[in-house]
């Protein structure tokens, strides 16, 4: 009976099997990783009571944050994502089916598994990108045909809005959805009413999650810089990598010709549907695909985990590309992998090594590497950064406050200490020009502590001065000196 039962799961446990071999690794790693250092410190600050947005920054929506706050540390916040991707893959796999057959469906998993665990695209790390894939692909399956009921697409656009308040690209796929409820039924009057009125709920579902943010922030008197730091100020952080400055125009970093591309595409796509030269199914893969490519190049910045958000139309598309039984769809698939392709190319994205990151990791676990070199086979100052957090955890109290001028947010995490600024790191202070709010907050909380990094091109006169007249060099770790308060 047991053998029974395993030979009808095997593939279900083999799939279970290669995500724990991949996954694992990824709870071991240290804190290296920018971006997830900022989520944890302001995790850790929202835990102290301390609000998010007018108390302390990043400029993304709000419920990475939480995620991080519930998970305190990498290990819980590695651990968090792991058990988040477990649904994520299944319900891959039943959006599969809507496309293919099961033997097929359950290649296009594997395949997913795989890019969405490997560090390649950065599947390892808990950015928001991963953890939005789950209620973006949940809401999608429940949009597709058959055509929906009324409670699937206020369900669908409850999911998406709250993908949304994970990462704002989510967006695009929103507006996707929007304009493919409108087009694919349009043979009479009645349904393009029909459709008009599916259109609106689903918008006023898309809304509640981030109105219900809205008003959770404005009970806590910070609704203004909610607003402007999860929500408006990524308009100016969607043209920075090009022009170097938050406060330009999005228009300036090429989003409107992108935006242009993409309705020519939809078009295109629209009239190839119309005249039946492919299915309805494979026009909604390819609305989808090119939807999130815009999404991906929204700040055209070449970070791999931003090419997550389109890695399940894009893995149903690889498959496709296999799939014999219709040559057209096969020869439209394999020019949406060029394309994608060349968006890789001309963005210069780039990509983490996949065999040395699990060799470097069993190495590690085998006996073969200290700790200290695996800490630094992730940077050169990582160890360091470990012996910083051990200095300023063993000199403070819980409650004293530091000041860290560079770009080491873990610091505050692993020394589970707050920032006695606004700001987590240095990138922010010259971006947002919070020179003089930092030295405000500096001279009203004193931080018992500074960690000064030296940054070529990056002065901050007035914080030279201060620490010149009321700190003293007290260590010096690596690059680091650290100043304490006389």
């Amino acid at each position: 009976m047991m053998f029974k039962t395993l030979t009808k799961f095997r593939y279900w446990i083999v799939l279970f099997l290669v995500f724990l071999f991949l996954r694992i690794p990824s709870l071991f790693e240290p804190y290296w990783y920018g971006d997830e250092g900022i989520y944890l410190v302001l995790g850790q600050a929202i835990r102290k009571g301390v609000v998010l947005y007018s108390q302390i920054h990043d400029n993304k929506p709000p419920s990475l944050y939480y995620l991080a706050a519930f998970s305190q540390t990498v290990f819980g916040f590695r651990l968090l994502l792991m058990v988040f991707m477990i649904p994520t893959i299944y319900f891959f796999y039943r959006l599969s089916q809507k496309f293919f057959s099961i033997k097929v469906s359950k290649i296009a998993t594997f395949i997913f598994l795989i890019l969405t665990s490997i560090p390649l695209f950065e599947g390892n790390i808990a950015n928001a990108e991963v953890f939005m894939l789950l209620p973006t692909i949940i809401g999608i399956l429940l949009l597709i045909k058959p055509k929906p009921r009324f409670n699937k697409i206020i369900i669908s656009g409850l999911l998406l809005g709250l993908a949304f308040t994970i990462k704002i690209p989510v967006a695009i796929e929103f507006a996707f959805l929007c304009v493919w409820i409108f087009i694919d039924d349009l043979t009479s009057l009645k349904k393009v009413f029909l459709n008009i009125k599916n259109i609106i709920f689903f918008a006023v579902a898309f809304l509640i999650p981030i109105i219900l943010w809205g008003v959770y922030f404005y009970i806590k008197n910070a609704f203004k810089p909610f607003l402007v730091a999860s929500l408006l100020q990524n308009f100016g952080y969607i043209s920075s990598w090009s022009t170097g400055t938050q406060t330009s125009s999005p228009a300036s970093g090429g989003i409107i010709i992108r935006f242009v591309i993409l309705l020519i595409a939809w078009v295109l796509i629209y009239l190839l549907k119309t005249k039946k030269i492919i299915s309805s199914n494979f026009s909604f893969l390819l609305f989808w695909f090119s939807a999130t490519i815009f999404g991906v190049l929204l700040s055209g910045r070449p970070y791999p985990h931003y090419l997550i958000q389109a890695l399940p139309p894009l893995v149903l598309i690889i498959v496709q590309v296999f799939n014999p039984k219709d040559k057209k769809n096969q020869l439209l698939s394999l020019f949406s992998l060029f394309f994608f392709a060349l968006v890789i190319f001309k963005f210069k994205f780039y990509f983490y090594p996949v065999f040395k990151y699990y060799n470097n990791f069993y190495s590690y676990y085998l006996g073969k590497k200290s700790t200290v070199d695996y800490q630094n086979s992730f940077g050169p100052q990582v160890s360091n950064v470990y012996k910083i957090s051990d200095f300023i955890k063993s000199n403070t109290d819980p409650k004293d406050k530091i000041f860290i001028w560079g770009d080491e947010p873990y610091i505050y995490a692993l020394s589970k200490r707050l920032p006695s600024s606004k700001y987590t790191v240095a990138y922010h202070i010259v971006d947002f020009n919070g020179y003089q709010l930092t030295m405000d907050k500096i001279k009203t909380d004193l931080p018992k502590f500074v960690i000064y990094y030296p940054m070529s091109g990056r002065s901050f006169p007035s914080l030279d001065l201060f620490l010149k007249n009321y700190y003293y060099v007290t260590e010096a770790i690596g690059n680091a000196t650290i100043f304490k308060l006389r």
